[in-house]
C-alpha cells in the first residue's frame, strides 16, 4: 500500500498555506492609516451637563467650527444651549494627538479655565470625526461629538 496524497487535498493545502502567508500583508493593507489631521469641520456636540452645586443633569446642544492645524493644535468657535443658558461664538482651543489607526485624543481648554479630554476616531477617509468625553468628567456629564469636514470649495 502506497501513501499518496489526494490531488484535491494537496491543492487545498497549497491554497491555505498561501493565504496564511499573505494574510498578515492583507490585514495591514486594509488597516486604516492616518498620518495627519487638518482642515475645518462642522461640529455638533450633544450631551448632559451638571452645573456646579447641582445633581441634576441638564441636556445641551452645541454647534460650531473646529479647525485642525495638522501639527497637534486645534481651535474652535461654538454656540450652544445649556438648558437656561445660551452661549454664542465662544472660542476654544486645545491640542490633539492622532494615532496611525485613526484614533486620537483631544485636550480642550474650557472658557472657565478648566480642561477636558476626549477620545475620537477619524472615519470616512478624514471626512468625519466621532468623539466622546473621557477625562475630567463629573457624574452626569456626558459629551458626544460628531464633526464633518467642510470642503475647501463648494
Amino acid at each position: 500500500m502506497t501513501n499518496r496524497l489526494n490531488p484535491y487535498w494537496t491543492a487545498k493545502l497549497a491554497v491555505v498555506a498561501g493565504l496564511m502567508f499573505l494574510a498578515p500583508g492583507l490585514a495591514s493593507a486594509q488597516a486604516p492609516r492616518c498620518s495627519i489631521l487638518s482642515g475645518t469641520y462642522a461640529l455638533l456636540v450633544t450631551g448632559t451637563y451638571v452645573p456646579p452645586g447641582s445633581t441634576t443633569p441638564i441636556p445641551f446642544n452645541v454647534v460650531g467650527i473646529w479647525t485642525f492645524d495638522g501639527a497637534g493644535k486645534w481651535t474652535a468657535t461654538e454656540s450652544g444651549n445649556f438648558g437656561l443658558s445660551v452661549l454664542r461664538s465662544v472660542p476654544f482651543s486645545g491640542t490633539y494627538t492622532l494615532n496611525p489607526d485613526c484614533t486620537g485624543t483631544s485636550t480642550a481648554k474650557l472658557p472657565d479655565g478648566s480642561s477636558g479630554q476626549s477620545d475620537f476616531v477619524v472615519a470616512d477617509g478624514g471626512k468625519t470625526i466621532y468623539g466622546i468625553s473621557v477625562a475630567n468628567v463629573a457624574p452626569g456629564n456626558i459629551t458626544t461629538t460628531i464633526a464633518t469636514k467642510i470642503p475647501m470649495t463648494w
